[in-house]
């Protein structure tokens, strides 16, 4: 596989996490990096990370959200690069509740990044991405769009939305030699989930590790480099995932089996026993 250092490589999200992970990877790999976030703040400290291991990197402001601002974006890449070889979409968000209270607003801002900004960014950078000789685009989807434990029902719904999208628009674009992967790490350590991991909504049953996120960021760069479609972080619990998704009850299963008293458990966080 031929190096990176003529790749151009946008990185939607990155300004913590996997995102900022990812960035300064595919920098060490020789590419002009491009940061995109809708604060400026927090991607300007990551660039200047990479700038001061003598690397490229740039910032640009745009929200996910919106459809005009990535449009705008993706311009402003074409005119100043010509091209973008590599599109990562880590932009994320995150929220546990059960549904009976949960606030709709919120989950409705989870859909609007999660789903809808993917959806937005494509649209957006698929023309300049066509002019790029890499063409390849990745995502971060979640394990919870293949196993998915209670109380994930904002979130892992936008992933699987997500999932969904993905699948299909592989097989619209492999055609045209575009690549588009989907990387579904377990539980990573970041700012998104810190407040919620080992709490009452969000408990590991036995074999789930916590990933460090420059973990993910190797899966991410690896995706690329190889063209895959789908890695699961980590790779040792791919096949359980695939099986997960073919057989959902057996995530309920080994909720139970793994961790003491969790039926009780989710019951007395609901308030009611189910009838």
């Amino acid at each position: 596989m031929r190096n990176m250092v003529n790749d151009v490589v946008a990185v939607i999200g990155g300004s913590s996490g996997i995102g900022k992970e990812s960035a300064k990877l595919f920098a060490d790999q020789g590419a002009q990096v491009v940061l995109i976030a809708r604060g400026t703040d927090r991607l300007r400290e990551t660039a200047a990370e990479i700038q001061n291991q003598g690397r490229r990197a740039d910032v640009m402001k745009a929200d996910v959200a919106s459809l005009d601002e990535m449009r705008t974006a993706a311009e402003r890449i074409k005119a100043t690069y010509g091209k973008l070889d590599v599109l990562i979409y880590s932009a994320a968000g995150f929220y546990l509740s059960p549904v009976e209270t949960m606030d709709l607003t919120v989950a409705k801002q989870l859909m609007e990044i999660n789903y809808w900004g993917a959806l937005h960014t494509t649209q957006a950078f698929l023309p300049v991405i066509r002019k790029g000789e890499r063409k390849s685009m990745v995502y971060i989807s979640s394990l919870s769009a293949q196993c998915t434990p209670p109380f994930f029902t904002a979130y892992a719904a936008t992933k699987h939305a997500l999932r969904g999208f993905l699948l299909s628009l592989r097989q619209e674009l492999r055609p045209e030699g575009i690549h588009v992967g989907m990387v579904s790490p377990g539980p990573v350590q970041t700012p998104l989930i810190e407040k919620d991991l080992h709490q009452d909504m969000y408990r590991l049953p036995f074999g789930i590790p916590v990933l460090k996120p420059e973990s993910a960021a190797k899966a991410v760069l690896r995706s690329v480099k190889t063209r895959k479609g789908d890695l699961v972080v980590p790779a040792r619990i791919a096949a359980a995932a695939r099986l997960a998704a073919a057989f959902p009850s057996l995530v309920e299963t080994y909720y139970r089996l793994s961790i003491p008293g969790w039926r009780k458990h989710i019951e007395s966080l609901v308030g009611r026993r189910p009838i």
